[in-house]
């Protein structure tokens, strides 16, 4: 009974990171909420590689692929109000 209590959790736990993925990048409201597969494939499986130039790291994607997971990096990347 345990092993299928930890087969749960996680199951549970991989949802709620695409449900959480998908509210942060706002692919939801680009077209609903997606089910894993069409999520993956959006915005997961995209082609890229990393290209060090002047000391920095760049992500280079492929001409129209990249869309989602460019508007997801840069809503990670901006600076948040801190509350307390």
């Amino acid at each position: 009974p345990t092993i299928n209590q930890v087969w749960m959790w996680a199951a549970v736990l991989a949802g709620w990171i695409s449900a959480l993925l998908q509210a942060i990048s706002g692919y939801d409201q680009h077209a609903g909420r997606a089910h894993a597969a069409r999520f993956r494939h959006d915005l997961l499986l995209v082609p890229g590689r990393l290209v060090r130039h002047a000391g920095q790291l760049t992500l280079r994607l492929p001409p129209g692929r990249g869309d989602l997971l460019t508007d997801a990096l840069a809503v990670l990347r901006a600076p948040r109000p801190v509350t307390s």
